[in-house]
């Protein structure tokens, strides 16, 4: 790496950091992603010397898992049985999304069956490209509307389930909140070194998940390591400012992926991206309702569970609005899975048929 290369990742992270930071100041959720992604991307568009290595988004995973463990207590483990159900909820709500919105961009638009299908999957951007290259789909269309679904799920979701939340469920919640309430957590001053040791073993372990290349596999074996550690010899809790420090990290690695030329692109792509936007937003309306009311899950949580974002980004995002859940991150990831695994796999498939 030369020097002009390292003086480009210095000016990414401080215009991702600066931007970050003042979306704090205004209290926007999930303030310190969105602002590095609008940093990131701003600075892409006027300077052009946006970049990020891989190591950002290999750290970001690491600190996401090792901060969900560290966040889990024994109690939130035995809620874990009850989670199977609200996960078959959501996946297959997002399996019959997929392939509605599918079918309606290829009925509307000249894109073929098997980009449409891929485009409205509700997995992560750089996996679906790839698996898009090997299928032989329409890899720019992919890109453009997997970003906008990206976005719109660590932007605007937050913000809207917040206002959804405190507009018409205020009064509902604290009836409705029994087996899953969300729980204070008590903040307890931690040894650096047992910090440190948590984030060793996550890194550790998130390594040896990436390199078995299995999907999620780098924010699984880390959130795994740390919690294996927290349960048996060091219970501690990782600091507010690592949390920060990741989200700034996923943010700017998250803005540097879409090229000037993808962004380009979203005008001639607006209805489709407008379609997915509104299909998702309705999708976790009405799935996050039926399991608010059916499961007792709080709204917040239950609305989580059915946003199309990262598995990380809902681990990074989910406290600032105040949401600590196990059951949240089992559901993200087990969708984050189906999503880079299974649905591509059924979508290929139709594809074939039809």
């Amino acid at each position: 790496m030369n020097r002009e290369e390292k003086m480009n990742i210095i000016i990414t992270f401080a215009a991702a950091g600066f931007v970050g930071f003042l979306f704090y100041k205004l209290r926007i959720p999930g303030a310190m992603m969105i602002g590095a992604v609008c940093g990131t991307v701003l600075l892409s568009l006027t300077l052009r010397c946006a970049a990020m290595p891989y190591a950002a988004k290999f750290s970001a995973q690491v600190t996401a898992g090792a901060f969900i463990g560290c966040s889990v207590e024994k109690s939130d483990l035995l809620q874990l049985r009850n989670a199977y159900r609200p996960a078959l909820v959501v996946l297959g709500s997002f399996l019959l999304l997929n392939f509605s919105v599918g079918l309606l961009l290829r009925r509307i638009t000249d894109i073929d069956l098997l980009t449409a299908l891929l485009c409205a999957v509700p997995g992560g951007m750089s996996d679906l490209t790839l698996t898009a290259a090997d299928m032989g789909a329409d890899i720019s269309h992919v890109v453009v509307l997997q970003f906008v679904r990206l976005c719109a799920g660590i932007g605007l979701f937050p913000s809207w389930i917040v206002w959804l939340d405190r507009k018409f469920v205020r009064k509902e919640r604290a009836e409705s909140e029994t087996a899953f309430s969300i729980k204070e957590r008590k903040k307890s001053d931690s040894p650096p070194a047992g910090v440190l040791c948590i984030l060793l073993s996550a890194g550790v372990c998130g390594f040896l998940g990436r390199c078995l290349r299995l999907p999620a596999g780098t924010l699984i074996f880390s959130m795994m390591g740390s919690l294996f550690l927290k349960m048996t010899v060091l219970p501690v809790s990782l600091p507010r400012w690592i949390k920060r420090l990741a989200q700034i990290l996923s943010g700017a690695y998250i803005g540097c992926s879409v090229s000037y030329d993808s962004l380009m692109k979203i005008h001639t792509l607006l209805i489709p991206a407008m379609i997915i936007v509104f299909a998702y937003m309705l999708n976790a309306l009405l799935v996050g309702n039926l399991l608010f009311r059916r499961f007792c899950i709080p709204f917040r949580e239950a609305m989580l569970m059915a946003t199309p974002a990262g598995a990380s980004d809902m681990a990074l995002i989910s406290a600032d609005i105040g949401v600590q859940s196990p059951i949240l991150i089992v559901v993200q990831i087990l969708r984050m899975l189906a999503a880079a695994a299974i649905f591509p796999q059924i979508c290929y498939q139709a594809a074939i048929l039809f």
